[in-house]
């Protein structure tokens, strides 16, 4: 088992060890020591420009979620016995430590179907304080919130863009959270500098800087994160907008987001759990057993990326944007869409359904030259695998692989999942490919 020791006070962490990574949080004072590990230090002061105090609760589940994402980071799968599932304990400080025990096994199973990981989680006293908030009087320039009424994370992706021009199109005004990483922040801008109706960004890094230099890509838990940002949004807009709950949107065609492996071997570390409805539904429990007030939904659920795109409130916008999009789940290693990884293929099936074009260069363009390349060609044979199997597999028992299903709208859930397929098939079959 690798053990983590968070504080965000450098002086009060432990030599690191074999088996001890010591990192501060909110801080990079210990990066210069040589084996402290960093991450969250630009959260506190894009916090500060919010201009309102944010609840101890809300600030506990940032730390919470800082926390699994250095520890996703800085511990590398491919030394774990199986070359997969590590065991982490974490020992982290909160504000409110009381509180958050009483949910913690519930974290660490949340936590456990998001990543594959085995989670051991100590919460202690004496955690970060919600950091005051500037003031404008002061002369800092702060975040715009007042007539906010919701919250849409806003990552730069297709269906981020339709989740944040159907709500403006809706007449809401959202708070747009973006976790910005390095490359991912121009695309975001480029999006959202020419959308119309009210709305503002809270855009946020955590910055994960490993003392070693190694970092695992696999990044499982990147939702925790994501999800964490979009609660101190929730925060803020509701003090401003002095509202009983937000809505937190999370923006995720169906088909994505229950992510069901599409062959039996690619159960467990191919199939990503970020939104699948067991996870957001494990996180809001959380949240209501300790007061945070925001409401987890995805209203496109049930529909495929096509229907997104087909039924997007604001088509030519999204055709005039659609370039600047990014699907791709290879992205961040070169920084141009593969073409050929399941996200993009669905991308392009879903652009061809909802009949946009785009001019996006792709590493790969021509899917049946990726056919003859064995070693780039698995995700195209699996969903090829998949649409030949789906009128010999039940579709309840191939769902439920990847997690348990709520059991309302059941069939809901096995219709996008149908409906998704049969998207890819149409285009691949348009390609040459089936």
């Amino acid at each position: 088992m690798t053990n983590l020791v968070f504080h965000h006070d450098h002086q009060k962490l432990p030599l690191a060890s074999d088996d001890l990574i010591p990192v501060q949080i909110y801080g990079l004072n210990g990066y210069g020591r040589g084996d402290i590990s960093v991450i969250g230090n630009p959260i506190v002061d894009k916090i500060k420009r919010l201009g309102v105090s944010i609840p101890p609760s809300a600030i506990d589940f940032l730390s919470i979620a800082l926390a699994v994402t250095a520890a996703d980071t800085f511990v590398l799968r491919s030394n774990a016995t199986d070359g997969w599932t590590r065991s982490l304990a974490l020992q982290l400080p909160l504000y409110e430590p009381k509180k958050w025990q009483i949910v913690k096994r519930d974290l660490e199973s949340a936590l456990h179907f998001l990543t594959g990981d085995i989670w051991r989680l100590e919460f202690q006293e004496g955690g970060y304080a919600p950091p005051e908030p500037y003031l404008r009087s002061k002369g800092y320039k702060l975040l715009g919130l007042k007539g906010l009424d919701c919250i849409s994370l806003f990552s730069g992706g297709l269906d981020s863009a339709v989740g944040s021009i159907d709500l403006i199109a809706q007449g809401r005004s959202p708070l747009l959270v973006s976790h910005a990483y390095t490359g991912d922040a121009n695309h975001q801008e480029k999006i959202a500098e020419n959308l119309g109706g009210k709305f503002s960004r809270f855009s946020v890094n955590a910055n994960p800087l490993s003392a070693t230099k190694k970092s695992d890509i696999t990044m499982r838990s990147r939702s925790i994160n994501f999800l964490a940002f979009g609660v101190i949004g929730t925060c803020a807009v509701q003090a401003i907008s002095q509202l009983d709950t937000v809505d937190l949107i999370v923006p995720e065609n169906g088909f994505i987001s229950l992510n069901a492996p599409l062959t039996p071997r690619r159960t467990g570390t191919l199939s990503t759990r970020t939104t699948h409805p067991h996870f957001i539904a494990s996180v809001q429990n959380i949240f209501d057993s300790v007061g945070i007030p925001c409401l987890i939904s995805n209203p496109y659920q049930f529909k495929t990326k096509g229907e997104m795109i087909s039924e997007c409130l604001d088509r030519d916008f999204l055709t005039d944007i659609v370039d600047h999009t990014v699907s791709c789940s290879h992205w961040k290693r070169s920084h141009q869409q593969c073409g050929v990884c399941v996200p993009c293929i669905i991308r392009r099936a879903s652009l061809h359904a909802g009949g946009i074009s785009e001019s996006t260069d792709y590493r790969f363009n021509d899917l049946t030259e990726v056919l003859r390349e064995e070693d780039k060609r698995d995700d195209l044979m699996a969903l090829s695998i998949a649409i030949a199997q789906r009128s010999a597999r039940k579709l309840a028992p191939w769902i439920s692989d990847s997690g348990p299903i709520p059991p309302n709208h059941f069939d809901d859930y096995k219709g996008v999942f149908a409906k998704g397929l049969s998207e890819v098939e149409t285009y691949l079959t348009a390609q040459g490919v089936l």
